[in-house]
């Protein structure tokens, strides 16, 4: 059957929709400080800019989904030589691999960290019991992720989106008052002291974060059409833009509770909805499940082919060794230095994507031209 002919699949489109929004999710969003220090601290601004970033984000998506469908490139080494040519790609793909490990063991933190905050248990506690169900996901497989991740997803939305629109109802600063406070303060760590700066440097930061999944996402069904890869992406960051601007509204409108804390949502949800708060948790406990099982699963892939006894052991060897060095370092410390280098380094990916098929562009252009010389 032709695409143009081929009805929406309303389960796949739901399926990928949810899945997209859980994995984004994780103990990062969750928690809000990843967010917090890219959007949160530019106050007002910083609104604006987890906006803008979810927009550019959406673009990408689409770029990299429908590039790897073209061309047929179903393993995320072949996207980035595609875009950057065999040497540069293949170096950021190798990057990629160590910032995916980082991604995990920062992830794996911000569990820990959460738990020890809102039930005052060890950090021991929280990171161990997600290692146990990272393991149990290398050991089932991808596809089988996305099934249970998209499940997921609606619960961890009703559950931060009640708290953040409860928050502001009566907020504690209030967003002019917040802004100002928190644009003020010299502590706090930053991404960026420019507001646009942060914006671009966590989009790009996300970039390496993400293409891997989106290739992923493509090979869960080759044979999705445009119409339906256009649907679910638009809807997961429509959706997106919502969240987590009304996080970062939330944020700031509360910035006194929010200044020191290792996880600000928590927090916010701990002074205005105590009861909802049990339930953030579970969710942002959830969430960290929901995105570090698919980059468990792409860590392995840089090492083994999926399904192997190989891929298992590798999986669950580098879940392992992310536990042991989330030790090193408290959360906001790993997220502060993980975004600083590789959002820079991703800005640099970006201008040699650019440049690289411009220049692809004008050779193809050039070799065309010739042709048509020739046969005249």
């Amino acid at each position: 059957m032709k695409e143009k002919n081929r009805s929406v699949r309303p389960s796949f489109v739901l399926a990928m929709t949810g899945a997209m929004i859980a994995y984004y999710i994780g103990a990062s969003t969750g928690t809000g400080q990843e967010f917090f220090q890219s959007y949160g601290t530019h106050g007002i601004m910083g609104i604006l800019g987890v906006v803008i970033n979810q927009i550019s984000i959406a673009a990408l998506a689409f770029v990299v989904i429908f590039v790897a469908k073209k061309h047929k490139l179903s393993e995320p080494k072949d996207v980035f030589i595609w875009f950057l040519g065999k040497y540069v790609g293949t170096a950021v793909y190798y990057y990629t691999a160590a910032f995916v490990f980082f991604t995990l063991l920062q992830l794996i933190s911000g569990t820990g960290s959460i738990v020890n905050q809102f039930y005052g248990l060890p950090y021991i506690v929280g990171s161990t019991g997600l290692v146990l169900l990272l393991i149990m996901s290398v050991l089932v497989g991808f596809k089988k992720m996305i099934d249970i991740i998209s499940k997921i997803a609606p619960f961890i939305l009703i559950a931060m989106i009640l708290v953040f629109v409860i928050s502001l109802i009566d907020p504690v600063d209030g967003i002019a008052g917040g802004s100002e406070l928190i644009l003020a303060n010299q502590d706090v760590f930053r991404t960026s002291d420019s507001w646009l700066v942060s914006t671009v440097l966590h989009h790009s930061y996300l970039i390496l974060f993400l293409v891997p999944y989106f290739v992923s996402t493509y090979t869960v069904d080759p044979d999705a059409s445009n119409r339906e890869t256009v649907t679910w992406l638009a809807a997961a960051f429509i959706i997106l833009a919502l969240l987590t601007g009304l996080m970062i509204t939330s944020q700031v409108a509360n910035i006194s509770l929010v200044i020191g804390a290792a996880a600000p949502n928590v927090s916010v949800a701990m002074a205005h909805t105590p009861r909802l708060a049990v339930a953030l948790v579970a969710m942002i406990v959830a969430a960290s499940y929901t995105t570090t099982a698919p980059i468990a699963l792409i860590a392995a892939d840089y090492f083994a082919e999926r399904g192997t006894t190989r891929y298992k052991i590798t999986g669950i060897l580098i879940i392992l060794l992310a536990f042991g060095i989330s030790f090193l370092g408290s959360y906001a410390q790993i997220i502060n230095v993980l975004m600083s280098v590789s959002g820079r380094i991703g800005l640099g990916v970006y201008a040699v994507a650019i440049a690289y098929r411009l220049y692809k562009l004008v050779v193809t252009s050039r070799k065309k031209q010739v042709k048509l010389v020739k046969k005249a």
